[in-house]
C-alpha cells in the first residue's frame, strides 16, 4: 500500500475532497492507495474511483488489513495552506495542493456524488407528495443553519455566524413560500416550532443529496448543503456571513449574497484563541435589516427564474 489519504472534519470537506482524489485515481493508474474518512465514507459510494478504496475509520481490521501495510499515511488540512486563509484559493483546489502536490488546478473536476434506484426513486416521490401538499410547480430546499449552530433556550444560535438567525430565516422562509414549495433541511431539533410553511423530513444525508439533487434549487449558508447541492448539480443561493466565499463555496456557479466587508478570518485548526476572538468580531456579519431581506427575496427568486425552467 503506497499511499493512505486520512480525511477528516465535516461533511461539507468530505464531499470537497473529492475532486483531488478522483483526479489522483486517474493520475496514478497503476498505484495502490486508500482513503480513511471520518464518518463520512458513505458520501464516496457509488463513485467508481474511490467506493472500494475507501474505508470508514471504524471498519473492522483497518489497521492490520490496510493502514499498516501502507508507506505513508497523509492528512491533507487545506485551512493551515497560506493561500487558502489568504483567500487565494478554494477549499477543493487546496485539496488538490495536498492530495496530488499541485498549484495547477485546470484539470480539477467539480464534486460529485452518486445515487442509487432506491434513493432516487424515494426523493421523486418526496417532491411529488410535497407538490401535490404545497401547489407550487417549482420546490425550493432551504439549509438555514450551519454545523456550528446550536439551540439555546428554544432559540437557535451559532458562535460562528455561519448560521441565519431564527427570525431572518422565519421572515425568509414566509415570502419565498408563496411562490414555491418549500422544505426545510436541518436536524430534528433545528426545525422551529413557528415554521408552519416549511416541508420537514428526517433522513439520513444521502437520502438528502437525493432530495437536493431532485429539488429545483437549493438555498442555504455556509454547511454541507451546498457542498451537496454543488455535487448534484442543482442551482442555488448561498449566504454568507463570517466565512470568505471563495475559500468555502463555488462563487462561479453558485448566485453569492455576501453583505460582509469587514469580517475577520476565524484561523480555525491553526489558532485555538484566535478563532474564538475573532468569532466574536464576527457577530454582526450575519444580521440583516428588513430591506436587506426583502433584497434578497428579489435576488433569489430573479436567480430561480433565470434558471430554473
Amino acid at each position: 500500500m503506497k499511499k493512505v489519504f486520512w480525511i477528516d472534519g465535516g461533511a461539507g470537506r468530505a464531499i470537497a475532497a473529492i475532486p483531488a482524489l478522483v483526479k489522483h485515481a486517474r493520475l496514478n493508474p497503476d498505484m495502490e492507495w486508500a482513503v480513511l474518512v471520518a464518518a463520512w465514507d458513505f458520501l464516496y459510494w457509488g463513485i467508481p474511483e474511490l467506493q472500494d478504496r475507501t474505508y470508514g475509520i471504524d471498519t473492522k481490521g483497518l489497521f492490520d488489513n490496510v493502514v499498516s501495510k501502507t508507506e505513508k499515511i497523509i492528512t491533507p488540512e487545506p485551512y493551515r495552506l497560506p493561500a487558502y486563509f489568504k483567500q487565494e484559493i478554494s477549499l477543493v483546489e487546496a485539496f488538490d495542493r495536498e492530495i496530488n502536490n499541485t498549484t495547477d488546478h485546470s484539470d480539477l473536476g467539480a464534486p460529485i456524488m452518486e445515487f442509487n434506484k432506491a434513493e432516487i426513486a424515494v426523493a421523486q416521490a418526496t417532491i411529488k407528495e410535497l407538490k401535490s401538499m404545497q401547489k407550487k410547480t417549482k420546490t425550493i430546499i432551504f439549509q438555514p443553519f450551519g454545523r456550528g449552530a446550536k439551540v439555546e433556550r428554544e432559540t437557535v444560535v451559532d458562535e460562528e455566524s455561519r448560521s441565519l438567525s431564527a427570525k431572518d430565516y422565519l421572515y425568509l422562509m414566509r415570502k419565498l413560500s408563496a411562490r414555491y414549495n418549500m422544505v426545510f433541511f436541518g436536524e430534528p431539533e433545528f426545525q422551529l416550532k413557528q415554521d408552519t410553511l416549511a416541508a420537514k423530513y428526517t433522513c439520513d444525508l444521502r437520502q438528502w443529496g437525493a432530495l437536493i439533487k431532485e429539488a429545483d434549487y437549493f438555498i442555504g449558508c455556509d454547511s454541507v448543503g451546498q457542498h451537496i447541492a454543488r455535487a448534484v448539480r442543482t442551482p442555488g443561493t448561498v449566504i454568507f456571513g463570517s466565512t470568505f466565499p471563495i475559500n468555502t463555496s463555488y462563487p462561479d456557479y453558485f448566485n453569492i449574497i455576501d453583505r460582509s466587508h469587514n469580517r475577520k478570518y476565524s484561523p480555525i485548526r491553526i489558532a485555538g484563541l484566535d478563532t474564538m476572538l475573532s468569532n466574536r468580531l464576527n457577530e454582526k456579519t450575519m444580521v440583516f435589516s428588513e430591506k436587506e431581506l426583502n433584497d434578497m427575496c428579489t435576488e433569489i427568486t430573479n436567480d430561480i427564474e433565470r434558471k430554473v425552467k
